[in-house]
């Protein structure tokens, strides 16, 4: 009986070390004006939710949660676009750019800040 309490009181032990120390996959990109696929209007104020190498979630803050446990970056006041023939949609690939905006509001040639490939930062 005694050994039997000892491992469980272990057990619960590990489960409370382990819960408090996993890290999420989850990376949530925050504020930037996003064009989710070429030719539609630009999404201002987007959330981006990318799990492992893929998005999760792709549009306007007010209809896209923000996961608690996730890696967020703020992106406010730059653009997200699609590697080229990419979209930003659940399911698709997550191959960003992250760029500053032009003085006309379209996104600035060559002014590539970060970019993303398969849900990491290069």
């Amino acid at each position: 009986m005694f050994r039997l309490s000892l491992l469980a009181i272990a057990c619960l032990l590990t489960l409370g070390c382990q819960s408090g120390n996993q890290v999420s996959d989850l990376k949530v990109l925050i504020g930037a004006t996003a064009i989710i696929h070429a030719g539609e209007n630009p999404v201002q104020d987007a959330v981006i939710v990318i799990s492992g190498a893929n998005i999760r979630a792709a549009g306007p803050r007010k209809d896209v949660p923000i996961p608690q446990d996730s890696e967020r970056t703020d992106l406010t006041g730059k653009w997200v676009v699609p590697v080229a023939g990419g979209r930003i949609a659940a399911g698709e690939p997550a191959d960003l750019f992250i760029l500053n905006a032009g003085p006309n509001g379209a996104p600035a040639v060559g002014g590539v800040t970060r970019k993303m490939i398969h849900g990491q930062w290069n």
